[in-house]
């Protein structure tokens, strides 16, 4: 008889947790990229009062005999479904149509010698160093005082930025550019993508030239983009390393915004350039027009996809990891072949092939950016009410098999009076 009551008391904790999720569910109805949860209901545990036997030759066997005793929660699991399009105005705010993250992290941090040269970032430039970035649907990006691209919780967005190109050549005869292209080198492109998944951030804008071979490279308030170091990657950082403080430049790097530049100060008196008209294109190009009127391209955002979406941990707020359940992490770019210069694989891709297999599942999914709007909530209010009566139609039933356990139980006790 207790066995019952018991029962009933498992099937009350379950059903509880099943309204706190419905719950969560209707508070965020209007939480952009939210994406609601699911609880499952199983069986607890049995026991047996009679083992199950086979049948005889002149007699037929027994089924076993079992008593359950309740429920318990199954499991509790996230529709990450695409929602729908939610405008916003907001050119920065973007949104992603099918499958993948925006991958969210840290500033760029660097590492300096002891006579304060920067020999090392922490930029991405593995696999493994993926797994530590946040992952989110929600594209609502804004420019901080230093430049970056950041969320609402002043998150940067990582992603290819555009960066000085270290083999530009603004002088480069025939001859060098045919050298160039068989040594794998791009010599005549003053910016290129960098192969580094780095913070992205706008260009600094431009001081006046002081010497005549400056002034032929860029003008007071041209964009200035980072350098890209050759041996480190895709360093976010101005000036290269190796600059000098009298504002000299040496042969493959990039040019210094002003001439106070040092190596305890490199960047002093240096602002992000003032871009209007930002916005995120199909493509995850981030792009601004610049004070002269030209189209400034950032770089492009970065898109995670993992293998199993549904498998993500939530974290806090809007974030998730790749952690047990997700499988494999892959970065990918609707705008670039990260398959790598040369078939080299890039980061999480663990081959060339898996690059462009990806690349393709986000073809095939008809993965896109939205800009000017975000993504919806996903709670579907009308199947969470119906969720919520049916729920509380069964915490009703087992409180009944709890009342009319007690009641036997008395009736019990009041057979000895």
């Amino acid at each position: 008889m207790t066995g019952a009551m018991y029962a009933a008391i498992g099937g009350l904790k379950t059903h509880m947790s099943n309204l706190n999720v419905i719950g969560n569910n209707i508070a965020n109805v209007n939480t952009f990229g939210y994406k609601a949860g699911r609880m499952t209901f199983k069986e607890s545990l049995y026991t047996t009062s009679r083992a199950g036997s086979n049948g005889g030759a002149t007699a037929g066997g027994n089924n076993p005999s079992q008593i359950g005793y309740g429920c318990s929660v199954g499991s509790i699991d996230l529709n990450m479904s695409p929602s729908t399009y939610a405008p916003t105005g907001v050119g920065l705010d973007c949104m992603l149509t099918g499958e993948g993250f925006f991958m969210m992290g840290d500033k760029l941090e660097f590492t300096k010698d002891e006579n304060g040269a920067i020999i090392g970032s922490s930029a991405i430039r593995s696999g493994n160093d993926v797994s530590s970035l946040d992952l989110t649907r929600v594209g609502d990006f804004w420019v901080d005082p230093d430049g970056y691209i950041c969320n609402r919780d002043n998150k940067v967005l990582y992603g290819f930025a555009r960066v000085q190109n270290p083999n530009y050549k603004p002088d480069a005869t025939e001859a060098d550019i045919e050298q160039a292209k068989k040594d794998g080198k791009d010599i005549t492109s003053e910016t290129i993508i960098s192969t580094e998944l780095v913070p992205l951030r706008v260009p600094l804008s431009a001081a006046a030239p002081k010497t005549e071979d400056e002034a032929k490279l860029w003008k007071e308030g041209d964009p200035v983009y980072p350098y890209l170091s050759k041996n480190e990657g895709g360093f976010n950082i101005y000036p290269a390393p190796g600059d000098t403080a009298d504002g000299s430049v040496k042969e493959g790097q990039s040019r210094l915004p002003v001439a106070e530049n040092t190596a305890e100060n490199r960047v002093s008196d240096v602002l992000p350039i003032q871009l209007k008209s930002m916005q995120v294109g199909p493509d995850g190009s981030i792009t601004g027009i610049a004070p002269n009127g030209d189209t400034v391209v950032i770089g492009y955002a970065a898109v995670a996809t993992v293998d199993s979406p549904d498998g993500v941990t939530h974290m806090d707020g809007r974030y998730y990891k790749a952690m047990g359940g997700a499988g494999n992490v892959r970065v990918s770019c609707l705008g670039l072949d990260l398959t790598g210069t040369g078939g080299v694989a890039y980061l999480g891709n663990q081959s060339a092939d898996d690059a462009v297999a990806n690349d393709a599942i986000l073809v095939e999914k008809k993965t896109q950016i939205k800009n000017s709007g975000l993504e919806a909530s996903s709670t579907d209010v009308a199947n969470e009410f119906a969720e919520m009566i049916t729920t509380q139609r069964g915490y009703q039933a087992n409180t009944r098999i709890i009342t009319v356990t007690d009641q036997m139980l008395e009736e019990l006790v009041n057979m000895k009076r």
